[in-house]
């Protein structure tokens, strides 16, 4: 571990524990101290003496106690997600060159040889959008991001602010409304997204100017959208009123943040203006400010209509750019490219609507209840009449299965008088994208939907899911055919004379299409059509990615180099052409053999879902006030109809993890077993094919995660135990075989040996996080066994600390 870290996390964690000392009292302090030490011998000897002497102590202790040992556990995982957070701002600063930085690509790009007009023309053509979703709201409530942030300045004595977050209720008590997730969405722009825009794109011109000085940046190509408020599907509470008031609170964020700015800089620029660079006739403020303080005239007319609350973004942007200009003829060049020029940047990224608003719903819902299908679309012309059409252009169709899907929004779009519009149908389950290409070849046939497509600049997006095709057919089947799709999605696009731009839903899990985004991006340059890409940003990973504006950097960083790479850099099937389609025959052959296992269990074995209401604290997740939406589409209890992240967060909480492996062990070892050559060719798919090796190393960090160990413990939850030892055994010997068979392709003798300082970092927390599992274990038979009443409202509480104190320990959700 890093010394400093180290340091900071020892200093931090021992002020929390004088904390709880004082605060819950020194038997308390103890217990917690006395579980975290047994954790730790646990993991070290598997003594059975240390796990009765846990199960006893649990046992004798009371929902109050329980509930602050909870809670310690969980600040502990806080604060030390604080500190690492703040190590790895630490290393950015300190590193002249990061890998996956801008840049490196642009050295990586010159090196290549890659000529300026082809970075140019990429530059041109380059769209790239991250959305941000609120299914789930990451588990923090914002009181207690606010005391975290205020714990990032450092304060010598922490106690304060410590004894805050120990008085401050982690749990929620009010149900999360679909408007207190636009507030946090819009809070994390105000923290982090405005200035890191800002940091990105000036870096950005620096080092292109420094490698690629005739090449030039003409617009800005990375921007933001957003799904909380505009979101139907299967939420009743996002009504046509809340997503326009969704966008209102848009509005007023950036009229806030462009007030702010304006002020600050009719402070800052009291220069004066010689006489002769002064126009003919000064701008209007002679009563206010001397008469050579050009630059404080110009900004006057759009202050005064920020002050009473309306946006004039050409005024704004006309007087920004005046102001730059004659800054930079009087020679005041500094302050002309400070935060005159970033402000610029900002208003064209950000506009009067800080992110644009996708609309969604169902393919149910277009049969089911036009009427509000119709109404929808009727708060789309009201918002782009009010606030332009780029507030909300976009309607994305979840579980698009057929052509007149797709055409039926069409349809209803054209009835509400609503143009402007693109339909962007959502492909999610293993069928849907095995035809997903076809049927687009279908709609643009449709001679209504190419008139439509050619108003709307002959470019089509199409969103593929991550989630919900990883729950349909597991792990290694769901990541091929994504790619597959995306393949013969591009094909058709480009035969037909589509521009194709792709929308990958994915989540912060790894089985939700999480990883390491960089490295499969550029593995596959067909994920970004001619550069152009959206991509969602859900739950804990905002928290993560949008902490601070150095880390919100790293990120625009990371995903636009990848995106510059893939459009301008051979991919590794160019230059490998000739091995290329035996190794897709080989994906092929290994997706349905992985396919059946995980279906074979999951879909197929009645004991199943027995199992998984049992042996995941999945009851638990649906009564979480986590966020505004149901964690179903609808009310049966089958697998299908649970939505992905309750899905994935149940596995997590209970450290099986399947969704992110199972199937995948059998589908190798199948492989090496039907072919003479199999591991040979395995292997050398893994050195040679970036595609075939993300896949296996991100279920391999998913394998170092989970814990067979605890899954166990919870597995002791189900009721039957012919239930339990089928689905547990099936679970358990597909988990070795999958270690074993990942270890024996990648030639390395232990997970994640490669990757030191995660397998370290998972190593130090599993300690922290077993009290933990072991209280939720305990508590969850409490919950389900008590009857209605404040007893069991108690646990239910506790049950919900636990929860959250699990998510951040894994650093996941779902």
């Amino acid at each position: 571990m890093d010394s400093q870290l180290r340091d900071e996390v020892r200093f931090l964690t021992t002020a929390l524990g004088q904390i709880v000392r004082e605060q819950a009292g020194e038997e308390t302090f103890e217990h917690v101290e006395r579980l975290r030490t047994l954790s730790i011998d646990i993991r070290k000897t598997k003594r059975g003496a240390d796990l009765d002497e846990q199960e006893r102590l649990l046992a004798e202790m009371g929902a109050a106690e329980a509930q602050e040992i909870a809670h310690a556990f969980s600040l502990f995982f806080q604060l030390v997600n604080l500190c690492e957070e703040r190590t790895r701002v630490r290393h950015l600063r300190a590193r002249d060159e990061a890998p996956q930085s801008l840049r490196s690509v642009l050295r990586e790009l010159k090196e290549a040889g890659v000529p300026a007009e082809r970075l140019q023309a990429c530059l041109d053509a380059i769209e790239i959008e991250s959305v941000f979703t609120a299914h789930p709201t990451e588990a923090k409530r914002r009181s207690v991001l606010h005391h975290l942030q205020r714990l990032r300045a450092w304060p010598d004595d922490p106690g304060e602010i410590l004894e805050t977050l120990w008085q401050t209720s982690e749990v929620r008590e009010r149900t999360v409304e679909v408007l207190d997730e636009v507030e946090r969405v819009l809070g994390f722009f105000d923290h982090s997204v405005f200035d890191a825009a800002a940091d990105f794109y000036e870096t950005f011109d620096r080092e292109l100017q420094g490698i690629y000085p005739d090449v030039e940046r003409r617009r800005p190509f990375l921007t933001f959208g957003s799904w909380v408020g505009g979101d139907r599907d299967g939420h009743p509470y996002v009504t046509p009123d809340v997503s326009r008031e969704a966008v209102e609170r848009h509005r007023r964020h950036a009229m806030h943040f462009y007030r702010t700015q304006v002020e600050v800089l009719s402070r800052e620029l009291s220069h004066t203006t010689p006489e002769e660079l002064l126009p003919d006739e000064l701008p209007e403020g002679g009563d206010r400010y001397e008469r050579h303080e050009l630059f404080r005239r110009l900004l006057l007319p759009v202050r005064e209509r920020l002050r009473a609350g309306e946006i004039d973004l050409p005024g704004l942007q006309a007087a920004l750019q005046a102001i730059h200009d004659g800054l930079l003829k009087q020679n005041a060049h500094r302050t002309a490219n400070g935060r005159v020029r970033r402000l610029i940047e900002q208003v064209a990224v950000f506009g009067q609507h800080v992110a644009t608003l996708d609309f969604r719903d169902n393919s149910g819902s277009l049969h089911e209840t036009p009427e509000k299908i119709a109404g929808q679309f009727r708060a789309i012309g009201e918002i782009q009449k009010t606030h332009g059409k780029r507030a909300a252009s976009r309607y994305v169709l979840s579980m698009t299965h057929t052509v007149d899907d797709v055409l039926a929004v069409l349809r209803q779009a054209v009835e509400t008088g609503v143009t402007d519009i693109d339909v962007v149908p959502l492909f999610e389950t293993i069928d849907d994208l095995q035809g997903s290409a076809e049927l687009m070849r279908k709609v643009w046939a449709d001679e209504g939907y190419r008139a439509h497509l050619e108003r709307r600049g002959g470019v089509q997006e199409v969103m593929l899911g991550y989630s919900d095709s990883n729950k349909d057919g597991g792990y290694l089947a769901a990541n091929w055919l994504l790619h597959e799709a995306e393949d013969e999605l591009a094909d058709a696009a480009r035969e037909e004379g589509i521009t194709l731009r792709l929308f990958h839903g994915k989540g912060g899990a790894i089985d939700r299409g999480g990883g390491q985004s960089h490295e499969v991006l550029r593995a596959h340059p067909k994920a970004v059509p001619d550069g152009r890409l959206r991509i969602t940003e859900q739950g804990e990973v905002i928290s993560l990615k949008y902490s601070a504006p150095e880390i919100a950097q790293r990120n625009f960083e990371q995903l636009t180099s990848a995106v510059v790479a893939a459009v301008c850099l051979p991919s590794p099937e160019d230059r490998h052409p000739e091995r290329y389609d035996h190794w897709r025959a080989s994906m092929q052959e290994m997706s349905a053999v992985s396919r059946r296992k995980y279906r074979d269990l999951v879909h197929d074995d009645p004991r199943f879902l027995d199992y998984y209401r049992q042996a995941t604290p999945i009851d638990l997740i649906e009564h979480l006030r986590i966020g505004s939406r149901p964690s179903r589409r609808r009310t049966n209890a089958s697998i299908s109809e649970l939505r992905a992240i309750p899905w994935v967060f149940s596995w997590t909480q209970s450290r099986h993890l399947i969704s992110a492996w199972y199937g995948l062990g059998t589908a190798l070892e199948t492989f090496v077993a039907d072919h003479p050559d199999g591991l040979a060719r395995l292997q050398e798919m893994y050195a040679d094919w970036p595609c075939f090796r993300s896949i296996l190393q991100n279920a391999e960090m998913s394998l170092a995660k989970a814990d067979m160990s605890i899954a166990r413990q919870y597995a002791s939850l189900v009721e039957s135990d012919d239930v339990r030892d089928a689905v547990f055994g099936a679970i358990h010997d597909e988990y070795d075989r999958t270690v074993a068979t990942v270890l024996q392709v990648s030639g390395r003798d232990a997970l994640l040996s490669d990757r030191e300082v995660l397998a370290e970092s998972i190593r130090l927390r599993n300690p922290y996080v077993d009290p933990l599992h072991a209280l939720q274990i305990q508590f969850l038979r409490r919950w389900r066994s008590a009857p209605d009443g404040p007893d069991r409202d108690e646990s239910q509480r506790l049950l919900a600390l636990t929860a959250h104190g699990i998510a951040f320990g894994m650093k996941s959700t779902g």
